[in-house]
């Protein structure tokens, strides 16, 4: 079969959703040598060796895809996050990932997104041939906003990627200003349901109660949009000198503070997935999760888990972490297995039985 993968937009960087793409297309060129893979649209961002078929440039986007099909005919197509809209006389499977549903959950906060989530998306799911999800969550929520029949909607977990990042044996590089510091790890974006806000509340209320203990809240990421957090931490000085940012570091520098850190935590009010919560648990480190849509499924036994919307749920979660080697140690032990059971070779191996299962 001829199989065309529908491009993402160019990042600075390969993260979020091109990572994905990225990490599961990789392991099927690996293993299937009896499809031809293709790649519709920009493949400027792309690290790998995959035939392209361009877009049309200057067409409108639907016309653009519907004339490319109608010149390179495809069997299917699948898109990882785009939504896509074919005519009905083009005879080839339509597949879409979808990653989660945040903007149609968290109206409030992310309005400008609503009517791409709810209209745009929601078309493609209901004229997709097969829905994507990746978690078990994130399938529930597609098929109550959506109303797609359940099963039209089959999951495929995440993995890592780069998966040489995350193999045994490999050392990071190390950040100076904390390489004698004891501390706690947060990787996350800032959006509104990332819940950093209450993070950095709850950190606070945890040193207040302990102000002996030297531990330190380390977040990564886009450090100019952290000024609520700054805000908190302008309420109260003394505790917020234990909270540091590092703005956004390179994949060795992420790896070292997993490394080394005393543990990970992740308060997110929603997930669709929770990656960083899987890189985590692959370097062996105890997490602190929150008890909330999809992360307990990657998490499983290997994390203490939380509520997000109470601070001293996080701040309690915090304390018994940091203050219990003993079950420290023993979550650091199953990090390892239930990391296990997530990867792109699973993914790619799953894909390609959805893709097979249109082959005529």
């Amino acid at each position: 079969m001829n199989i065309g993968i529908l491009s993402q937009n160019k990042e600075k960087n390969i993260t979020g959703i091109n990572r994905v793409t990225q990490g599961t297309i990789s392991e099927l060129l690996k293993m299937d040598s009896g499809n031809k893979y293709y790649f519709l649209g920009n493949t400027d961002w792309l690290e790998m060796d995959i035939k392209y078929i361009p877009m049309i440039i200057n067409g409108g986007k639907q016309f653009s895809l519907n004339f490319t099909l109608m010149a390179h005919p495809l069997d299917i197509v699948h898109s990882h996050y785009r939504p896509f809209s074919l005519s009905e006389k083009l005879p080839c499977a339509r597949i879409l990932t979808i990653h989660d549903l945040i903007p149609l959950i968290y109206k409030d906060w992310y309005q400008s997104q609503y009517d791409y989530f709810n209209e745009a998306i929601r078309q493609c799911a209901e004229q997709a041939d097969t829905v994507i999800t990746v978690s078990e969550y994130t399938k529930k929520d597609v098929i109550h906003y959506y109303g797609l029949p359940e099963d039209k909607v089959k999951v495929v977990y995440n993995g890592l990627y780069p998966t040489t990042l995350f193999s045994d044996g490999m050392k990071g590089k190390s950040i100076k200003a904390l390489e004698k510091r004891r501390f706690l790890l947060s990787v996350s974006g800032v959006g509104p349901h990332k819940n950093q806000v209450g993070l950095a509340e709850a950190f606070v209320k945890y040193k207040t109660r302990h102000k002996d203990d030297e531990l330190v809240l380390v977040l990564t990421g886009p450090v100019r949009r952290y000024q609520v957090i700054r805000d908190i931490m302008e309420q109260y000085p003394t505790e917020a000198k234990n909270i540091v940012m590092t703005g956004f570091v390179s994949d060795e520098e992420l790896l070292w503070l997993y490394q080394k850190s005393l543990a990970f935590i992740y308060v997110s009010y929603y997930e669709g997935f929770g990656l960083p919560i899987l890189e985590a648990l692959s370097v062996g480190k105890a997490v602190i999760s929150s008890n909330t849509s999809s992360m307990p499924e990657v998490g499983g036994d290997a994390a203490v888990y939380c509520d997000p919307m109470d601070t001293d749920s996080i701040a309690y979660a915090i304390e018994r972490i940091a203050s219990d080697e003993k079950l420290r140690h023993e979550l650091e032990n199953k990090a390892y297995e239930q990391a296990k059971k997530f990867s792109y070779e699973r993914a790619a191996r799953e894909t390609m039985a959805i893709y097979m299962s249109y082959e005529t």
